[in-house]
C-alpha cells in the first residue's frame, strides 16, 4: 500500500486518527514500536469530553472493559470532607478504561477499512527532513535482519512525551514548572468497598488517588514532591509504603499495609508539563503528548489526545481528498487546539501548589477549603472548575 500519511505511535491520538483517516479512504500507515499493547498505561480515565470524541467516531465503550465510579470521596489528613454519589453526575461520567483494549479495538476497526496498515514492532531509527520538506524514515522491524528506508509524503507524530518526531524537528517548547512526581501501582481492591469508588486523600505534601481499574484491581497514584521519591525508595519499599499510609484514612492505610507485598510493579512517572510552539511544518504534524505533555492533575492527557485526533481528521481529510494545502491544514490544528491546551495546563498547575505545599500557611488553607467544601458557594465554584476538566474548554465535534 502506498501511504498518503504515516503516523508514528499507536497511542490514543495515533490509533483514533488512523481509524478516522482510513475510514474516509485516506491510505494510512501506523507505526508502533511495541508488538502489542499489553503494557502499563498511566492515564486511563475517560472524561465526558473523551467519551464524546469516541462516540462521534462511532466507537462504543461496550467494546472494551471499563469501570464507572459510583462514589466520589475526598479526605484531608485522614478525615472525609467530600462524599458524592457519582451517579447524580448523569450517564456520562468519568470512566476508567482499559487502554490496551481500547487501542486494539481502534486498530481492529481501522483494519476493516481496507485503507490501513499497522506496522507492529517497528522502531524509527532515523528521521530526516530535506529542505523541500520531504521526509525519510529509517525503520527497524522485529523479525527483519536489515533496516529499511521509506519516503513519507506526510508524517504525523503521535509518539508521546519522548517523541522522536519532536526531537528531530526540534521545535520551540514552553515548559511549565510542575513540582511533583507520581508513583503508580495496583493492588487488590478492598473487600470492604462494595461499590466502585474514586477517592483522593490530601496530606502534608502528598496526594493519594485511588479507584477501581477495569481489571478489578485498585489503581493508585501517589503524588509526591518532585525529587523526594529517591529518598523514600532508598529507605526500602516497606518504609515508603508506611510513609504513604501515613497520609491515608485509617481504612485505606490498613489496606495498603496489609497488601504491601502484593503491589503490582510500582513505577515512578517524572511529571513534565510542556507545550510545543509550532506543531507543524509543510509535511509534518504533532498531536497528543508529542505536542503537549500534560500534568496528571485532572486526568486530561488521554482526553485531550482524542480531541486532537478529531480536529486533525477534520482538517486533514478535506485537504487529502481535494489535493488541498496540507501545510495550511496542519497549522489549523494547533490554532484550534492550542487555546484549550493552554487553559487546561494553567488550571492544572494550581492545585499542586496548594495540595503539595508543606508550610503552615498551606495547611491552614487546606483545612479552610475542607471546612467550606460543602457550602453552596464552594460547590458552585468547584462545579465550574470541574466542568472544565469534565467537558473540556472547546466544543470538539467530528465534521467529516
Amino acid at each position: 500500500m502506498e501511504a498518503q500519511v504515516v503516523i508514528i505511535g499507536a497511542g490514543p491520538a495515533g490509533a483514533l486518527l488512523a481509524y478516522l483517516l482510513s475510514s474516509r479512504g485516506i491510505e494510512t500507515v501506523l507505526i508502533e514500536r511495541q508488538t502489542d499493547f499489553s503494557r502499563e498505561f498511566r492515564g486511563e480515565v475517560l472524561m465526558p469530553s473523551g467519551i464524546r470524541a469516541l462516540m462521534q467516531a462511532g466507537f462504543s465503550l461496550d467494546r472494551v472493559p471499563t469501570s464507572v465510579p459510583d462514589t466520589l470521596e475526598g479526605y484531608l489528613n485522614g478525615r472525609r470532607f467530600i462524599d458524592i454519589d457519582a451517579r447524580t453526575l448523569g450517564p456520562t461520567r468519568p470512566t476508567a478504561v482499559s487502554q490496551p483494549e481500547l487501542l486494539e479495538s481502534l486498530v481492529a476497526l481501522a483494519e476493516e477499512t481496507g485503507s490501513f496498515q499497522l506496522r507492529r514492532g517497528t522502531t524509527v531509527r532515523g528521521l530526516t527532513r530535506a529542505n523541500d520538506g520531504a521526509i525519510t524514515l529509517r525503520l527497524a522491524s522485529a523479525g527483519r535482519d536489515h533496516e529499511e528506508t521509506i519516503q513519507v509524503p506526510f508524517l504525523v507524530g503521535c509518539d508521546g512525551r519522548n517523541s522522536i518526531v519532536r526531537k528531530r524537528l526540534n521545535p520551540n517548547v514552553r515548559i511549565t514548572s510542575t513540582p511533583l512526581d507520581v508513583v503508580w501501582f495496583k493492588l487488590p481492591y478492598p473487600d470492604s468497598w462494595h461499590d466502585a469508588r474514586f477517592r483522593f486523600e490530601i496530606g502534608n505534601g502528598h496526594l493519594l488517588i485511588a479507584g477501581r481499574a477495569p481489571d478489578g484491581l485498585l489503581q493508585v497514584a501517589w503524588l509526591i514532591l518532585k525529587g523526594t521519591y529517591g529518598e523514600l525508595r532508598a529507605r526500602g519499599i516497606d518504609e515508603w509504603i508506611d510513609a504513604m499510609s501515613n497520609h491515608a484514612d485509617p481504612e485505606l492505610a490498613a489496606h495498603l499495609i496489609r497488601n504491601r507485598h502484593r503491589f503490582s510493579r510500582p513505577f515512578l512517572l517524572d511529571v513534565v508539563t510542556d507545550r510545543v510552539l509550532g506543531w507543524s511544518t509543510s509535511t509534518t504534524l504533532l498531536i497528543g503528548d508529542a505536542a503537549h505533555t500534560m500534568s496528571p492533575v485532572g486526568a486530561q492527557g488521554l482526553n485531550l489526545a482524542l480531541s486532537d485526533a478529531i480536529v486533525a481528521a477534520n482538517v486533514l481529510v478535506p485537504a487529502f481528498r481535494g489535493n488541498g494545502d496540507l501545510e495550511r491544514a496542519a497549522r489549523r490544528v494547533e490554532a484550534l487546539r492550542g487555546p484549550e491546551i493552554d487553559r487546561i495546563q494553567r488550571l492544572a498547575a494550581l492545585p499542586p501548589r496548594l495540595v503539595m505545599g508543606r508550610t503552615r500557611l498551606h495547611g491552614v488553607a487546606r483545612r479552610g477549603i475542607a471546612r467550606l467544601a460543602n457550602s453552596r458557594f464552594a460547590r458552585a465554584g468547584a462545579g465550574r472548575l470541574a466542568s472544565i476538566f469534565l467537558d473540556g474548554v472547546t466544543d470538539v465535534r467530528l465534521a467529516i
